[in-house]
């Protein structure tokens, strides 16, 4: 499968039946065990993500931020009460949708903007790039690519997700495909480290600090980067 075909699975999925599935992750309804273990781990990484950026940019105020991926907003939202201005894109036209309406409902129409977008289609410069479970769907061969884009968007940091290789991950994913087909998470595409540290180098940062984050079914290696300036 080529990549625009790939991306266009994923659009079908996360603004159809993906949208459902994840709009409950992230939110508060009640979950099958396995995806109460996902809410749990993500719910993690976007806590260690708020604190290093509240240690990274201390007055953040008029500074801009791209959320890309924005799923329905959390990481949005929690930006934008921070004093970011906040762009916030995905491929999917519903999380972009439900982003756009948390912000109104939250009071923070004016600090967020949502659009629908192809990640690699968004442009600009911001002081802050996230991009959070969103490189773990794609394979290793467009990895650094796609890194390097955000990199390139961003003026001094970059932080985002991904997931690191291991046997015990790989086995993980092959268990995990004998569950019912409406309890399974989507592909991941795990990569490894060395992968990682070279991409960011070729993009001109430097990895500032990481943290693996594991709980049940989630899994993932949270990684903030800035430019070899800064």
């Amino acid at each position: 499968m080529d990549t625009t075909q790939h991306k266009a699975r994923l659009r079908h999925y996360f603004d159809g039946v993906g949208f459902a599935r994840w709009s409950a992750i992230y939110g508060d309804a009640e979950l099958s065990a396995v995806r109460k273990t996902i809410r749990a781990g993500h719910n993690v990484m976007l806590g260690t993500a708020e604190a290093w950026i509240a240690e990274s940019f201390p007055q953040p105020a008029g500074a801009t931020a791209l959320d890309a991926g924005c799923g329905t907003g959390l990481f949005s939202l929690a930006l934008a009460r921070r004093g970011f201005q906040v762009s916030a894109a995905d491929l999917a036209p519903q999380m972009a949708a439900a982003t756009a309406a948390n912000a109104a409902a939250a009071g923070l129409s004016d600090r967020v903007s949502a659009w629908a977008a192809d990640l690699e289609e968004v442009h600009g410069s911001y002081n802050l790039v996230s991009c959070f479970d969103v490189l773990i769907h794609y394979p290793s061969e467009t990895f650094s690519g796609m890194l390097a884009h955000l990199a390139s968007l961003s003026q001094g940091t970059l932080i985002f997700t991904y997931a690191p290789y291991s046997a015990f991950l790989a086995a993980m994913h092959r268990i995990g495909a004998f569950f019912p087909r409406s309890q399974r998470r989507t592909d991941i595409k795990m990569i490894r480290d060395t992968q990682v540290r070279q991409a960011l180098e070729a993009s001109g940062m430097r990895l500032r600090r990481a943290k693996r984050v594991g709980k049940g079914f989630y899994h993932v290696m949270l990684v903030e980067a800035v430019r070899f300036s800064s």
